[in-house]
């Protein structure tokens, strides 16, 4: 388009100079103004568009670059096919409650799509026997739903009651009669695994005196140890 107008104002200045009869010769200094402003102005744009393609060469090249990778990482990623996670059921067996607990709220409780009557329709068959009766007569409504979360987790969500649980479990872990790597081998990780669970409570009270309690009232009648 420059290019163009600066053909037609030489025409039309060639024109004039012709015709020029004016010893001043001021259409030959019209021409030499003129023609330095087209070449600063040329020369700006030229440069302007030079800038202007590298940009777009630079945008371009790190564009292929960031595709390439994302293609040879796609390449790489295994194709792999996740099952379903499924809830738990919880039956009122409190050393199984932190399991179920945790797993319902990953899946469930934290699922912003789900409305708190669907979530209760969720729990519902998630929870079995003793568990089950405790929330069976309450109506499915939203209000309802988190009173039976609180009516779990009063009843289940104790780490006292849980540890002396794990503990309980310790004390009563199978007598090996007989020389077995096998029997030796579940004996440990038997009694591994309720340690570690106990450990995992992070309780307020030293481990020793979980262990000594439990002892203790195992070896007491049945009204005292309930008070």
């Amino acid at each position: 388009m420059l290019e163009k107008v600066w053909e037609e104002y030489n025409a039309v200045q060639d024109q004039l100079e012709y015709n020029d009869d004016d010893e001043t010769q001021q259409h030959e200094l019209d021409r030499e103004a003129v023609t330095e402003t087209y070449c600063e102005l040329k020369a700006r744009i030229d440069r302007m568009i030079s800038e202007d393609r590298r940009a777009r060469d630079v945008s371009s090249a790190e564009s292929q670059k960031r595709r390439a990778t994302h293609d040879y990482g796609n390449c790489l990623a295994p194709k792999i096919k996740l099952s379903t996670i499924e809830i738990p059921k919880f039956g009122g067996y409190i050393i199984e409650f932190k399991h179920f607990h945790d797993t319902f709220n990953s899946l469930i409780i934290n699922n912003q799509v789900l409305d708190d009557i669907k979530k209760f329709h969720y729990l519902l068959p998630s929870v079995t026997n003793e568990a089950h009766q405790l929330i069976q007569n309450l109506p499915v409504t939203q209000q309802n739903f988190h009173v039976a979360r609180n009516l779990l987790c009063d009843r289940y969500n104790n780490e006292c009651l849980i540890a002396a649980a794990r503990v309980k479990s310790l004390l009563s872990l199978p007598v090996i009669n007989r020389e077995s790597a096998t029997d030796l081998r579940t004996l440990l990780n038997q009694f591994q695994s309720n340690l570690n669970a106990i450990k995992a409570l992070d309780l307020s009270i030293p481990l020793h005196e979980v262990l000594l309690s439990q002892i203790l009232i195992e070896h007491v009648d049945e009204v005292t140890r309930k008070q």
